[in-house]
């Protein structure tokens, strides 16, 4: 009877942590799916500035630090940075170019007639990955954990095809 319990126990929590530890490839797929959706969607209204460019700040975030190109961002423990590179076009790839690694998680890109969009993720730490999100010569950075891969990754993109200038 105790073997019995005791392997009924571990059959349980084998099945939770399986269902409770997303795979790189799920995250992955699911993150390819919500920035494209952030892509195509309506550009969100801007609501802050940084001289002549202007771009949407969500309410969960706060600006840290402002200078000509870069826009360094906060959302609780998390640091974005947002890029501006007003010389490139929308539908220049030389940011996306510009962006190596051995191996990527993630590395899509996506287009439509006057923008070039992409996503770019690597591991740099166990579950920990450097994801850029990007259109033409803006782009933004961050270092998130895997399973915050997709939210973050979707809400970079609604930023970054906000951006007037």
């Amino acid at each position: 009877m105790k073997l019995g319990k005791i392997l009924f126990l571990t059959l349980l929590l084998t099945v939770g942590l399986l269902t409770g530890c997303a795979s790189v490839e799920d995250v992955s797929k699911e993150t390819v799916t919500s920035v494209e959706t952030a892509f195509k969607a309506q550009p969100e209204k801007t609501n802050s500035e940084n001289g002549e460019v202007s771009f949407y700040l969500p309410s969960t975030m706060k600006i840290e630090k402002k200078d000509e190109n870069n826009v360094i961002l906060q959302k609780g423990n998390q640091t974005f940075i947002l890029f501006v590179n007003p010389i490139e076009e929308r539908s220049s790839d030389v940011e996306y170019k510009s962006i190596a690694a051995e191996k990527f998680a993630v590395d899509e890109t996506y287009t439509d007639n006057e923008r070039y969009g992409y996503v770019k993720a690597f591991e740099i730490e166990d579950k920990l990955y450097l994801v850029t999100v990007g259109i033409g010569g803006i782009k933004m950075t961050t270092e998130v954990k895997l399973a915050e891969m997709s939210e973050s990754a979707s809400e970079m993109m609604k930023i970054v095809s906000s951006v007037q200038y």
